[in-house]
C-alpha cells in the first residue's frame, strides 16, 4: 500500500475505504432485513465505534499528521478488522462498554447541573417533544 499511495496518492486509498464502507453499509443492510440479532449487533458496535474514530480523528488530526508513513494505511487496516475480523466486538467489549457507560454517566451529571439553567432547560424540553413526537 505505501508505494501505490506514494505514487498514486491518497485518493487510491480514499477510493478502497469508500469501497470498504460500500461493502459494510451493504452487510449492515443485509443484518437488519434477516433475523440474525448477532450481525445486527456486529454491525451497530462497527457503526458506533466507526463514528466514535471518526470524531475522535477530528481532534486528534493535529497530532496523527504527524505520524511517519502508513497513517492512512493503519487506519485502512484497523477499519477491515473492525469490520470483517469481529474487531468491533473485542473492542467494545474491551474497552468500549465501559468507556460509553462512563460517558454516560458524565453527561448525566452535566446535564443534571444545567438544568438549573433556564435556557438550557427549555431547550432540553423541546428537544425532549421533538424526539417524542418523532
Amino acid at each position: 500500500f505505501f508505494f501505490v499511495s506514494m505514487f498514486i496518492g491518497d485518493s487510491f486509498l480514499g477510493f478502497i475505504v469508500s469501497i470498504l464502507l460500500v461493502a459494510a453499509g451493504y452487510q449492515t443492510w443485509k443484518a437488519v432485513e434477516g433475523n440474525n440479532s448477532d450481525a445486527k449487533k456486529h454491525w451497530l458496535t462497527f457503526w458506533m465505534l466507526y463514528g466514535v474514530f471518526q470524531f475522535l480523528e477530528l481532534f486528534l488530526d493535529v497530532l496523527l499528521c504527524w505520524m511517519p508513513f502508513f497513517y492512512n494505511e493503519a487506519k485502512l487496516g484497523f477499519y477491515v478488522y473492525l469490520a470483517f475480523f469481529d474487531g468491533a466486538s473485542k473492542i467494545y467489549d474491551l474497552v468500549g462498554e465501559k468507556g460509553f457507560k462512563h460517558a454516560e454517566d458524565n453527561v448525566k451529571q452535566v446535564h443534571k447541573k444545567l438544568m438549573t439553567n433556564d435556557q438550557y432547560k427549555q431547550l432540553s424540553e423541546k428537544i425532549q417533544n421533538y424526539t417524542k413526537s418523532a
